[in-house]
């Protein structure tokens, strides 16, 4: 989901109010929280954030570079994280991840057009699908997008221009046709429609039911990663 829509919040939440499996989750933190340098995301993010000079959206006129360095990111974070926790039968759970990628990046690749931005996601998926696994179950969290961003704006103690403003509410668009496309794996969450608690709920609860229906662990097979 978009910026300041309660992503870090409900997923923290969700951990520490849930017993089994997802109490003892490991979490990928996103891409604001990177551990301290020396850790080969942290700074890869970090030289990211210096060529977009403060833009919030990591713009620093190399679209299509900056796509595969954010994937490149989340290639490390699974092999350095999610694989090892998956190996040892433990639940992942990642915040912005593929998804979050993809829908930003492509919108940034076609400032213009949504439709083609559109299609420019489902390639970055393809792309990064080659390199590491989408999450089994995925959590879009949604809200109205002029508070999710003045809850951002909040936060970080930061103003969005009506150019970063509309940016957003492209980004809000964009997930909810990507959510279309895969209900089956995608679970929204609206933020309007339900209370926290129902959200952790409901998150506790397709987790659970997806965790069930995968096969066992086995070398062919990593079950068990969830991405908000």
């Amino acid at each position: 989901g978009i910026t300041g829509v309660g992503k870090t919040y409900l997923t923290a939440r969700l951990r520490t109010e849930s017993q089994s499996s997802v109490a003892g989750a490991v979490i990928i933190e996103e891409f604001s929280r990177r551990p301290a340098r020396g850790e080969l995301g942290h700074d890869l993010l970090h030289a990211l954030i210096s060529a977009a000079d403060g833009d919030p959206f990591l713009r620093g006129g190399h679209p299509a570079g900056e796509t595969l360095l954010l994937l490149a990111i989340k290639t490390y974070d699974y092999e350095a994280h999610c694989a090892p926790a998956l190996h040892r039968g433990q639940l992942v759970l990642e915040g912005r991840s593929m998804h979050c990628i993809a829908v930003y990046q492509s919108l940034i690749l076609h400032p213009g057009d949504d439709e083609q931005a559109y299609d420019e996601m489902r390639a970055i998926l393809d792309i990064a699908a080659r390199w590491r696994p989408l999450p089994d179950l995925t959590f879009l969290i949604t809200d109205d997008v002029n508070a999710a961003v003045e809850r951002a704006e909040r936060r970080d103690m930061m103003t969005f221009s009506p150019e970063h403003r509309r940016f957003h509410h492209r980004a809000a668009a964009l997930f909810d046709r990507l959510a279309a496309d895969a209900p089956s794996m995608v679970t929204v969450i609206d933020r309007r429609h339900l209370s926290n608690s129902d959200a952790i709920a409901l998150m506790r609860a397709r987790i659970d039911e997806q965790q069930h229906a995968l096969p066992c662990l086995g070398p062919a097979r990593l079950p068990g990663s969830a991405e908000s």
